[in-house]
């Protein structure tokens, strides 16, 4: 989570909130967080995602789970 908190990307419009623990921080064992991405309707939010995710090098056991427009943050 900090490696892509420290990696967020910079952009007009663009805001990066996080990374925090989630609610349930712990599950099953694994440490778990999330940021929240603020951006216009306009904005390419998808592809900025894709290549910042792309960008860091994961850890082998590290698990990713994008959820775009949640419901809930619960």
């Amino acid at each position: 989570a900090q490696r892509l908190g420290q990696k967020a990307p910079v952009a007009e419009g663009l805001a990066v909130y996080g990374p925090a623990p989630a609610p349930l921080a712990m599950l099953r064992g694994r440490h778990r967080f999330r940021l929240l991405l603020h951006a216009p309707r306009s904005f390419d939010l998808q592809g900025t995602i894709r290549t910042w995710v792309g960008s860091i090098d994961w850890p082998t056991k590290a698990r990713l789970a994008i959820d775009i427009d949640p419901y809930s943050f619960v």
